[in-house]
């Protein structure tokens, strides 16, 4: 089989079988023409994407078989009817068979991110990709995203002191392989994807600073902030002068794919582990953070900062109790500490983008989510999110170690009464017993939403805990509904 035909069936089934995200979007091919130019303009005003018309929500290939005028016309889609300002795009047009047997086509539109203007449309209004849907923004929210729109510019101007002989070519091949364009040359794919660039002043190709940032050998060269320092500390807070409590100090500058992975790598050599009790009620060696919650936070401190600021590098401080993931700049457009969880919004699109295409960025925000998620499964406080306004977003995440070096080398089988009575005890029961000897002081609904039951089948176990002279509770009485729960010490 022809290259061309195989890369067209990978294409066809990729668009029918991926999920709908940040950067793709399926329509069918009588969807309203107005409502296709929202989707193509809220791609343009997030991190671009691809429009794919002609295949339903669940993946039919409905084709245009019966919908041949809005072809036409979609080819068109981007014209003034439609949309104030015009976005860079290509489409694409792929050979089918619909699912009723018949030769078809569908459309592909690929829309680039609008670095400089929001685009709108003949309403003037604004439309913003965020996850796998497309939003109106109200005036505030168009307010903010123009204020944002002169870092987005950042991205693509033309770092003019770079060359090709700053080019890391083995970064050039991972991400070469990342985009399946084997045949391509790696000088060519930089030049496709816009990353290497002529200056019409000297005629000499430079990169873009995005460019620099993701294929330079070292971008720190150019920006002596694009680097990251790994601090651990002995104790709980920072100490100065005779008092200095630095046990690790590490930087590391690399392109940004690299650097991150690097980083990871690091950071998981720093941490301790802990003896924790799993689903079947087993006790099992674990990290004093879940992984999933401190390596996204890298990711994403190091993705999303503002590089077009100087004079501060990404940094991560490791404390006894907490670990601090410090990325310079403010949060992005209409991102807040309070939103940060729902909202999706990328200062760095081109960045962003060519991350996700290497493996390295989720869904925007999607691992926010997920972060606190893990934290909570961990038995863990949720992360909490400062912006420090003009310098940074920190994101902290704590461990209980405080508790268990209180605490020293005991565990919960080592009470005599637990350990005594430990084969009478169900699954549920031991989860319940450790629940309250790794957080201390837990109420009856915290451990519901944790153990996933109702609060009555809580109040039960907690009963029976109490009965066998387990657990002991603290509060104005019995009926006390905010009452809280820990171990009965040995005396």
């Amino acid at each position: 089989m022809e290259g061309s035909k195989i890369n067209s069936i990978l294409t066809i089934n990729y668009m029918r079988n991926e999920p709908e995200n940040q950067f793709f979007d399926r329509k069918s091919a009588k969807a309203s023409i107005r409502t296709l130019a929202n989707h193509i303009a809220g791609f343009a005003n997030a991190s671009g994407g691809t429009l794919a018309i002609g295949i339903s929500d669940d993946g039919q290939l409905e084709g245009f078989e019966n919908y041949e005028d809005n072809y036409n016309k979609f080819l068109k889609i981007t014209s003034g009817d439609y949309l104030k300002t015009i976005p860079k795009y290509e489409n694409e047009t792929i050979e089918i068979i619909n699912k009723r047997g018949k030769k078809d086509k569908i459309l592909l539109i690929h829309i680039s991110p609008s670095i400089n203007t929001l685009i709108r449309n003949v309403k003037d209004e604004v439309y913003l990709r965020q996850g796998d849907s497309t939003n109106k923004l109200t005036n505030d929210q168009i307010k903010i995203i123009e204020l944002d729109r002169h870092e987005l510019s950042f991205e693509e101007q033309l770092n003019t002191r770079s060359s090709l002989k700053d080019i890391d070519l083995e970064m050039v091949e991972i991400y070469k392989k990342a985009i399946n364009a084997k045949e391509k040359d790696l000088i060519e794919i930089l030049r496709a994807r816009r990353f290497l660039l002529t200056n019409e002043l000297t005629n000499k190709e430079c990169l873009t600073n995005a460019g620099t940032l993701l294929f330079a050998k070292d971008p720190s060269l150019f920006f002596p902030s694009a680097r990251i320092r790994i601090v651990k500390f002995e104790g709980t807070e920072m100490g100065i002068g005779t008092n200095l409590n630095i046990i690790k100090d590490k930087t590391i500058s690399m392109p940004l794919y690299k650097l991150i992975q690097e980083t990871q790598k690091f950071v998981d050599t720093q941490l301790r582990e802990y003896t924790h009790l799993n689903i079947n009620g087993e006790f099992i060696t674990a990290p004093e953070y879940p992984k999933f919650a401190w390596e996204e936070g890298i990711t994403n401190a190091i993705t999303h900062r503002n590089y077009a600021i100087s004079g501060e590098h990404t940094k991560i401080l490791i404390f006894d109790d907490r670990m601090e993931i410090l990325s310079p700049g403010d949060l992005p457009g209409i991102i807040t500490v309070k939103n940060i969880k729902e909202k999706r919004y990328a200062r760095n699109p081109i960045i962003s983008r060519t991350l996700t295409e290497l493996g390295l960025v989720k869904e925007l925000n999607e691992g926010v989510s997920r972060i606190y998620k893990e934290m909570s499964e961990f038995f863990l406080e949720d992360p909490i999110y400062i912006e420090e306004k003009g310098l940074s977003v920190k994101l902290i995440l704590k461990n209980n170690i405080a508790i268990r070096k209180e605490r020293k080398n005991e565990n919960l089988l080592k009470e005599k009464r637990i350990k005594n009575n430990w084969e009478n005890l169900n699954l549920i029961e031991r989860q319940v017993l450790q629940i309250i000897f790794d957080k201390e002081n837990v109420r009856t609904i915290d451990i519901a939403i944790l153990i996933n039951r109702n609060r009555k089948t809580v109040q039960r176990i907690l009963k029976k805990l109490e009965n066998m002279d387990l657990i002991e509770w603290f509060g104005t009485s019995n009926r006390d509904p905010k009452k809280t729960y820990k171990i009965k010490m040995s005396q």
